[in-house]
């Protein structure tokens, strides 16, 4: 099976292949996976993964040499089938008047369904669980551990056919962001721009928006604000946080701001965006294969200290079907992982807010790239706005 010149198949064989292997490495013998993202890298299926986030209605029993077992909603078993070989009704304990028992009957078809595969079911390494199902396994006696440490490492460094995922996806952003630029204009409401977004990713076939992460004016700043009913005025700042889910689920995190009107930038306009700028296109030179976690630290270009106390996150973190791991922390924050190399063939966020607090506006601004040889490679190149410039 095919999309788009993309071998699906090959795709979902090759990132099982690589969670097994980070199993084995790590003498993991079982993983029991809730998040949907995780679901989708060991099993390709991906059902209603808004509402699945939030609910415990379909999990996948991993092992380490094997097929994995998808327990699917029942209404959706027949979907599920034509990816998956092994899937069976799931039986959750959401949305009954008797949890614990409910639970109880899960616990027991996963732990046969994992003897079926070979496995001693007394140690599951496992990423989010619900109390009911939490307890129904302590009182069988399994004892449980993070699977995140395997999950992470299996989904850090990109397949052939996931890197072709990502440019695929890439070339689906630049279009979402030329119709939200050409959109962009004195009366036009934010939520009018959001619906531009997600009105061009449905229609090249993307799944869904993450957040609602459209700004104008003074709901630039501070950071963190959503999508509202403000029309926009002439000269105001408005800025893209993309946060996509493209063709196959994979995320696109993005982030461009423009000016509104046919008028000139303040002088302040004009300094934080150029701070913005200035400090993305030198921590962009820095990404490149060997380079350490603590090293990109240490060499970051500084942000002035009217920006600090309002700074995004981090300044690097990892991307595909979710935001992932590595991530890199600002110089003055701690850094979890110091040692960590990135190597060719990782998908990065570069990305900043730079805006001071108490002042009206902020700007937001990031690239995806993948991690070559040559450093790093924009995914979606963009072009920035040239009145900003």
């Amino acid at each position: 099976m095919t999309h788009l010149g993309i071998d699906l198949a090959q795709l979902r064989a090759g990132r099982l292949a690589r969670l097994q292997a980070a199993m084995r490495e790590r003498g993991v013998d079982l993983c029991l996976l809730f998040n949907e993202p995780n679901i989708r890298y060991a099993t390709g299926v991906s059902t209603m993964p808004i509402w699945s986030e939030t609910t415990f209605v379909r999990c996948a029993l991993v092992p380490a040499e094997g097929v994995p077992i998808l327990f699917e909603h029942p209404n959706s078993i027949h979907r599920a089938r034509r990816i998956a070989p092994d899937v069976r009704p799931m039986h959750a304990w959401e949305f009954t008047d008797d949890p614990e028992g409910e639970a109880a009957v899960f616990v027991r078809e996963v732990l046969g369904a994992a003897r079926e595969l070979g496995a001693v079911p007394d140690r599951l390494a496992v990423d989010r669980l619900g109390t009911p199902g939490l307890l129904a396994l302590l009182r069988e006696g399994v004892s449980l551990t993070d699977s995140s440490p395997v999950t992470c490492a299996a989904r850090e460094v990109k397949t052939v056919e996931e890197v072709r995922l990502l440019e695929l996806n890439g070339a689906i952003v630049s279009d979402l962001l030329s119709a939200f630029e050409a959109t962009v204009a004195p009366g036009v409401r934010e939520c009018d721009l959001l619906a531009v977004l997600a009105d061009r990713l449905l229609r090249h076939g993307g799944e869904y928006l993450a957040t609602s992460t459209v700004c104008s004016g003074p709901n630039t700043n501070p950071w963190r604000a959503e999508a509202t009913a403000r029309a926009l005025e002439p000269g105001d700042l408005v800025f893209v946080d993309t946060d996509a889910v493209g063709v196959e689920g994979y995320f696109f995190c993005v982030s461009r701001t423009f000016l509104c009107g046919d008028v000139r930038p303040t002088p302040a306009q004009r300094e934080v965006f150029g701070v913005a700028y200035e400090w993305l296109s030198r921590m962009l030179d820095l990404i490149r294969p060997g380079v350490t976690c603590r090293e990109l630290a240490e060499r970051a270009p500084r942000l002035p200290e009217a920006y600090r106390p309002q700074r995004y996150e981090v300044m690097v973190h990892g991307i595909g079907l979710e935001e992932e791991s590595p991530s890199v922390a600002y110089p003055e924050d701690r850094q979890p992982n110091p040692d960590r190399v990135l190597v060719e063939g990782m998908a990065l966020v570069v990305e900043l807010y730079a805006g001071a607090a108490g002042a009206r506006d902020g700007v937001k601004l990031g690239e995806q790239v993948l991690v070559t040889a040559n450093g790093a490679r924009v995914l979606a190149p963009f072009p920035y706005d040239p009145a900003l410039r």
